[in-house]
């Protein structure tokens, strides 16, 4: 698989303009270098990376590489700010895996319009590229490559705790802290049973509602799953997709993470060895810990909810569909294992 095959999906907030097929069409190909060479001083191959968005990997004649990335104009610009004021603090506090940083124009500004012979005027940004395959690909993952994602969670959190934005007092959804946003989508699944399974988990994600306002606060990456974790050598390389960044409590970070890797193996052993890698960097209090498994099912539920939304849009995307049944299976998973044998055998998270 491609290298960098999974970061085109690193979109922020907002929309790119939607394209097909493998490659784009010469003229905006062309609009594409045009404004590279413009405003960036930037020349060399394109190649359209896969996915559902407009998006390139710029490699110029020293073998240099970057990503160019498209944005419409709906994306409030002070989101494209707090991304590039957080990644830089990342970056300053000693971070180490790669973070996608956005690399100013000519004029010094992080966004460039450009004109598409699409639908108009679009924002677009050159970003660095970063080395590594994306965790997704990768079918045999080690306990040592676990443990190095959840201290590698631990450490973003730990770095960005004194950093502080406007636009991250936001919500999306797919803000963990407002899961149950979602609740009233449950109507439109179809099949009774699953129904009430997503009302359970609902209801299992309530029960810690109230707590979240006594936990920990801060800003947090918000999507840390295996396709925006980049790996070489079972060590992480690299962090991409701040689209979900938010101010949110801090174990937020943690139940995501170990949502989606739970679906790649043996759920409570895949959760124990990241919690152990996180609090090698990050110690979680016992209300942190308590919180994980309602958090578990509610993100599950949030996602299936979207996702049987999403098939209203669009039923046929093919980049929204492909963990459904991995998504339904967990959760039924989680609510046979019940929130006791969840926390005494992912220990240390519990």
């Amino acid at each position: 698989m491609n290298d960098y095959s999974r970061q085109e999906q690193e979109t922020c907030s907002g929309s790119a303009p939607q394209a097909t097929g493998a490659s784009a069409r010469p003229d905006v190909e062309e609009a594409v270098r045009e404004c590279l060479a413009t405003h960036y001083g930037l020349s060399g191959l394109l190649e359209r990376l896969p996915g559902e968005n407009l998006n390139f990997l710029v490699t110029d004649p020293g073998n240099r590489k970057h990503v160019f990335k498209i944005v419409d104009e709906h994306m409030p610009s002070e989101v494209v700010t707090m991304e590039f004021a957080a990644i830089e603090h990342a970056i300053r506090g000693g971070f180490g895996p790669g973070l996608p940083r956005i690399i100013e124009n000519n004029d010094e500004n992080i966004e460039t319009r450009i004109e598409l012979p699409i639908n108009g005027l679009y924002r677009a940004r050159v970003i660095e590229f970063i080395d590594g395959i994306d965790l997704s690909s990768i079918s045999d993952i080690s306990d040592r490559m676990l443990e190095n994602v959840g201290k590698t969670v631990a450490a973003f959190n730990q770095v960005m705790r004194g950093f502080h934005h406007p636009a991250a007092q936001r919500n999306h959804r797919w803000n963990l802290a407002e899961a149950g946003q979602h609740a009233d989508k449950i109507e439109r699944v179809e099949g009774a049973g699953k129904r009430e399974l997503l009302a359970w988990a609902f209801a299992a994600w309530r029960g810690v509602r109230e707590q979240l306002g006594s936990l920990p606060w801060q800003f947090i990456h918000g999507d840390a799953h295996d396709e925006n974790i980049l790996v070489r050598d079972e060590q992480v390389t690299g962090l991409i997709d701040f689209g979900d960044c938010c101010h949110n409590p801090t174990v937020c970070d943690l139940a995501t993470c170990i949502t989606y890797m739970m679906m790649r193996g043996d759920p409570l052993r895949i959760a124990r060895v990241i919690c152990a890698g996180y609090e090698e960097v990050r110690p979680l209090s016992a209300a942190e810990r308590g919180t994980l498994y309602p958090l578990v099912c509610g993100r599950l539920a949030a996602s299936l909810c979207i996702l049987n939304e999403r098939k209203t849009i669009d039923p046929h995307n093919p980049n929204w569909f492909g963990g459904e049944g991995r998504t339904w299976a967990l959760l039924y998973r989680m609510r046979e294992l019940g929130s006791r044998a969840f926390g005494a055998r992912s220990s240390t998270c519990g």
